[in-house]
């Protein structure tokens, strides 16, 4: 019996709405909520390129590449209303660092000190009740401060409601200023809409594992501070990353890599000088972390 071509779209067109039925919506859980006693192991690691070039000028080019690897064991000790730690003890620290000419480890074997956050973003750190040296200090804090879960990088991706695999949806624009002025860019012009995607890529376990990739393209950002007597010609800068979500219902941030990538160009002008002097800046930041709970609640005092 031949099939009427009518009757034919019509059995396409039910069996795409009984497919698209059953098309699953995830629920996308972004701020972690821990309790005292939790633990988890903490990865970070940094690289920050950057060039700068000064046409017809005495001063030679500059060139810096820094890598910072950051890892402790973790355990949560106070929190907030929240769920986010207010106070942890890493343990096992290590902080190794690469820059031209030199490299190596700031702690020493076994290292341990207390983390303490206050409501403003703060972060102090204790070893044995008194308060590391603050140029150590400031290396560790910046590089905690970074974590997702205290960046406004949760806000920022939220989409507000459950998404399907493949769903992409614009970010807030005045949250994703907010995110590039926390690291140092001033967006004027932004290169069309912020986005994120839902993805699904295959898994180091049995199940997919759930990929949020987002990207933020900017046309025209400002610098905190700029040469005297200096004009901005042209910028551009772009934010790409990833967050891998555990496995499982409301499965939570265990991966998160980024990249900013930021050019100037620019020129300086002075009383005497017959012609502008043209002057370049670049740099990018790659950052990476990787969370993995190990304990839940513990019962024993810690």
């Amino acid at each position: 019996m031949q099939l009427d071509p009518r009757s034919f779209a019509a059995l396409v067109a039910v069996l795409f709405l009984a497919v698209a039925g059953v098309a699953s919506s995830e629920e996308i859980a972004l701020k972690l909520r821990y309790q005292p006693g939790d633990s988890y192991v903490l990865s970070l690691a940094t690289t920050t390129q950057t060039a700068v070039r000064s046409k017809g000028a005495r001063r030679k080019p500059f060139d810096e590449d820094v890598q910072l690897e950051y890892g402790a064991r973790v355990v949560v000790l106070e929190i907030d209303a929240d769920g986010r730690p207010v106070r942890e003890r890493h343990e096992e620290v290590r902080l190794a660092f690469t820059r031209p000419g030199e490299a190596g480890s700031l702690f020493a074997e076994h290292a341990a000190f207390e983390v303490r956050r206050d409501g403003d973003g703060e972060i102090r750190l204790f070893a044995n009740e008194k308060r590391i040296e603050r140029a150590v200090e400031k290396i560790v804090a910046d590089l905690l401060a970074s974590q997702f879960e205290y960046s406004l990088g949760p806000a920022l991706l939220d989409p507000g409601h459950p998404v399907e695999i493949g769903e992409s949806w614009e970010l807030d624009r005045s949250v994703a200023r907010r995110f590039l002025r926390d690291r140092g860019m001033r967006a004027v012009d932004f290169d069309g809409p912020a986005t994120a995607t839902l993805e699904q890529q295959a898994g180091l376990g049995a199940e997919p594992a759930l990929v949020i990739r987002y990207r933020i393209a900017v046309g025209r950002w400002q610098p905190d501070e700029t040469p005297p007597n200096s004009l901005i010609a042209a910028s551009e800068a772009h934010v790409e990353g990833e967050v891998q979500l555990a496995s499982g219902p409301n499965g939570q941030p265990m991966r998160h890599a980024s990249k900013l990538a930021m050019r100037v160009n620019g020129v300086l002008t002075a009383s005497g000088v017959a012609a502008p002097v043209p002057w370049s800046f670049q740099t990018s930041q790659s950052s990476e972390q990787s969370t993995q709970i190990v304990k839940k609640a513990l019962a024993a005092n810690f």
